[in-house]
């Protein structure tokens, strides 16, 4: 389990349902740039952004991380999961798991 997935999992564990609406809906709220500069690392976007208090630095940028991740994700044919990595075979994306799995059925 990622940082981001424990933070999700605090705010649940707490009942704070508003937190995690927010933060589902934050790419609503964000331009681009402003989140490539937030996965860049660079604080000065703060100054930009109007943000509750309770939203860190740290939370935002693993936020941006996992929205990374999400955009540069696709799904395997295989196991349905989302995934970086991997490859195409005959026009079908095959995640790195399914395929190292495959190559050792053998």
């Amino acid at each position: 389990m990622d940082l981001w997935e424990q933070r999700l999992f605090e705010m649940i564990k707490r009942g704070q349902k508003d937190r995690i609406k927010y933060l589902n809906d934050l790419h609503k709220s964000i331009i681009p740039s402003h989140v490539r500069r937030i996965q860049q690392n660079d604080k000065t976007v703060l100054k930009e952004l109007v943000l509750p208090p309770w939203l860190n630095w740290d939370l935002l940028y693993e936020w941006s991380q996992q929205r990374r991740i999400m955009e540069n994700a696709r799904e395997c044919i295989l196991c349905n999961e989302l995934s970086e990595h991997g490859m195409e075979f005959k026009e079908k994306f095959i995640c790195e798991n399914c395929f190292l799995k495959l190559k050792n059925l053998k």
